[in-house]
C-alpha cells in the first residue's frame, strides 16, 4: 500500500524540537552499497571508519534503526520511510528536506546527496502543493543545519570561501537569506562551525552535531562554535543552570544528536551516560537507544529522523 492510500493528506507542522510528535519520517539501511573509497567519503566520522576499516555493516544499521522505530511507534507516532533507492545511503532523512511552521522545504544539498532527494517523492505527494517550498539555485541548506525553535530559526552556516573548501560546509548564506525572506515572522540566526572534511575530532559537520534544544533547556559542545559570543548567545537563551555542556569526547560521539518526542521525552545514545543522568534530574524520560554503528556515518539520532509534524 503507498503513502498516498494510506496518509491521504499530510499537513506539515513544526514549531520546535521537542513537540509532541505527530509524523516522522526515518531513514533506510538497506542496500547501502557496501564500504565507500576514502576519496568518496563527504565527512570526517565516515573518512575515519573507513581509514580504520570500522565502517559500519548495512546489518547493524538496519537493527540499530529498528529499535528507534520501535520506541517511536510504541508511543504513537506515525513513522514512514523513504523509498529504496539501490546502492545509495540513505540513512540520514534529515538532511535532505525539512519542516518550518507549515511549509515542507526541498533544498539544494550537495552533489554526493543529491540522489537521495528522488526518495522522497511518494511522500511529497500527500503534502498539498501550497505548502512545499523549494528552495532556488545557489541557495544551499541541510536539514541538520537547520533548527526551529518557537521564535526563532537557528542555523549552521558557512561563508563563502568555507563552504566552497570544505565538504562538511552544508549550508550557505544565501540559503540562510532565503529562508528568513519566506518566514518573516521567525528570527534567523546564523552560527559558524568549526569544519574538517578528515578529522571529527575539529569540527561539526551540521549545527545539530553541537547544540540542540530539548523540553527546558539545551545541550551545546561549545569548542565546536568559531565564535565564542555564539556560544555565550546560546547559554542567556537558555540559562545557564539549564544548559549541558559536553565535552570533546562527548561531541565525538555526537551527544548534542538527540531526539525529542515530547517536551518531557527524549531519545538518547546510551553511549551518553552522563548526559542521561543530567536529562533526568530534570525531568526528562529518557530512553536510551544503542547507535553505535550509526555514529561512525556521521550522524545520530536526530540526523536519522525527519519529522513531518508536531502537535
Amino acid at each position: 500500500m503507498s503513502f498516498k492510500q494510506i496518509f491521504m493528506q499530510i499537513l506539515p507542522e513544526i514549531q520546535n524540537e521537542y513537540g509532541r510528535l505527530d509524523t516522522v519520517v526515518v531513514g533506510l539501511a538497506m542496500r547501502m552499497g557496501g564500504v565507500p573509497k576514502l576519496e568518496e567519503c563527504y565527512d570526517a566520522r565516515s573518512f575515519e571508519a573507513v581509514k580504520l576499516g570500522v565502517f559500519p555493516e548495512e546489518k547493524d544499521c538496519m537493527l540499530q534503526l529498528k529499535g528507534l522505530i520501535a520506541i517511536l511507534e510504541s508511543n504513537g507516532v506515525k513513522v514512514l520511510r523513504p523509498s529504496l533507492i539501490h546502492s545509495l545511503n540513505q540513512v540520514f532523512a534529515r538532511d535532505i528536506a525539512f519542516v518550518i511552521e507549515d511549509q515542507y522545504i526541498i533544498p539544494n544539498v550537495i552533489a554526493d546527496r543529491s540522489e537521495e532527494r528522488g526518495a522522497m517523492a511518494e511522500i511529497e505527494e500527500t503534502i498539498p502543493s501550497g505548502n512545499i517550498i523549494m528552495m532556488p539555485s545557489g541557495c544551499y541548506a541541510e536539514g541538520g543545519d537547520v533548527i526551529v525553535d518557537n521564535d526563532y530559526v537557528l542555523v549552521g552556516v558557512s561563508d563563502d570561501h568555507t563552504f566552497e573548501k570544505y565538504k562538511t560546509a552544508r549550508t550557505n548564506y544565501r540559503g540562510m537569506d532565503y529562508l528568513a525572506d519566506e518566514f518573516p515572522a521567525k528570527e534567523f540566526k546564523g552560527f559558524e562551525l568549526h569544519k574538517d572534511d578528515h578529522d571529527p575530532l575539529k569540527g561539526s559537520l551540521h549545527l545539530d552535531c553541537a547544540f540542540q534544544p530539548i523540553g527546558g533547556g539545551a545541550l551545546i559542545a561549545p569548542h565546536l562554535f568559531k565564535n565564542e559570543s555564539d556560544v555565550q548567545w546560546l547559554v542567556e537563551r537558555y540559562g545557564t543552570s539549564n544548559v549541558y555542556r559536553c565535552t570533546p569526547e562527548e561531541a565525538y560521539f555526537l551527544a548534542t544528536n538527540v531526539f525529542s518526542f515530547s517536551p518531557k521525552d527524549v531519545i538518547v545514545s546510551a553511549k551518553c551516560a552522563a548526559m542521561q543522568g543530567w536529562l533526568k534530574e530534570r525531568g526528562l524520560n529518557v530512553h536510551g537507544v544503542v547507535y553505535d554503528e550509526i555514529v561512525k556515518m556521521g550522524g545520530l539520532l536526530r540526523c536519522t529522523t525527519m519529522p513531518l509534524k508536531r502537535v
